[in-house]
């Protein structure tokens, strides 16, 4: 199984040295290539360094969730979904950044490497005083079709959904809500949904979630991608019930994401054209080896299924 790796939920607080270290690990481990975010750059610190990394043979599946993050710090309406016309202008704007992104990278890497690019359906709901519009991220998301996207697909990937009761993490739309939008979209670019493990676990406080999402995704003929984080219900460093990309629970005992949960959602969806690994490494302190360690378990529970 050839899976993308998010090397990035795995090199926080890495100078640049040992972060070079991290890829070359990553790369040894025989990965089909990266889970990419996107900041309004490549890469924090120095995108040129980031586009250096990467091998040839890997490919690209670009995250928006970092950059969309980031600017609902400072404007609330922020969101393809948004009710409010400017935000949606706005987060418009930004998928367009992202577009020239994967045009500057195909044209220097000399390919077109980018496969995938995930969308999301922010504003947060669930108290923030933001609201969603389904007709206007439907909009946005044709909006978007109609642009080139030198070959990469648009992915929907859905994130936990407000809940009465209860804070949210992301609290954006429900995973029904992602689906329809995508079905009343138009547009040449093909388009599909992604499910991240963890985030729909952490949605339904449950690992029959993810199971749940996914079948909803493939009745509909739209799962494009099936990315696995884990999430914990209580964690010193994770959290509680929080998006915090928790291992396997080989590597941390408390995570409600176990090899056979994983071998459950592969089971739900033989023919998810792309999968990916998203575990972010806690303490800060440790090591490279130590976060290649945490990976490898991951690779191995999902090449063992």
């Amino acid at each position: 199984m050839r899976i993308h790796v998010a090397a990035y939920a795995a090199s926080a607080s890495l100078d640049e040295a040992a972060e070079a270290a991290l890829y070359q690990g990553i790369a040894a481990l025989g990965v089909a290539g990266l889970e990419q975010p996107f900041f309004g750059t490549l890469h924090r610190r120095d995108e040129g360094w980031l586009i250096g990394q990467i091998r040839p043979d890997w490919s690209l599946a670009l995250t928006l969730l970092p950059g969309v993050m980031d600017r609902l710090k400072d404007n609330k309406h922020f969101g393809l979904a948004s009710a409010d016309p400017d935000g949606r202008r706005r987060a418009l704007d930004f998928a367009e950044s992202a577009r020239l992104a994967v045009e500057t990278l195909h044209r220097r890497l000399g390919r077109r490497a980018v496969r995938a690019v995930m969308l999301h359906s922010a504003p947060r709901l669930g108290g923030s005083g933001a609201t969603a519009s389904l007709e206007g991220f439907a909009d946005a998301l044709t909006e978007l079709r109609g642009r080139d996207w030198q070959g990469a697909a648009l992915l929907v990937e859905h994130c936990d959904a407000a809940a009465p009761g209860r804070e949210p993490d992301k609290g954006f739309l429900r995973i029904e809500d992602d689906i329809l939008a995508i079905k009343l979209s138009g547009g040449a670019t093909p388009i599909g949904a992604a499910i991240n493990w963890g985030r729909s676990a952490l949605e339904t406080r449950s690992a029959e979630g993810p199971l749940e999402h996914l079948a909803r995704a493939r009745q509909s003929e739209l799962l494009g991608a099936l990315f696995f984080s884990g999430v914990t219900p209580a964690h010193p460093e994770f959290g509680s019930w929080r998006d915090s990309h928790a291992p396997f629970s080989t590597s941390c005992p408390q995570s409600l994401l176990t090899p056979a949960a994983a071998q459950a959602a592969l089971a739900a969806a033989p023919d998810c054209p792309l999968i990916g690994l998203k575990l972010q490494t806690k303490p800060a302190t440790m090591t490279v080896p130590q976060r290649l360690a945490v990976i490898k378990d991951g690779l191995n529970a999902l090449r063992d299924t």
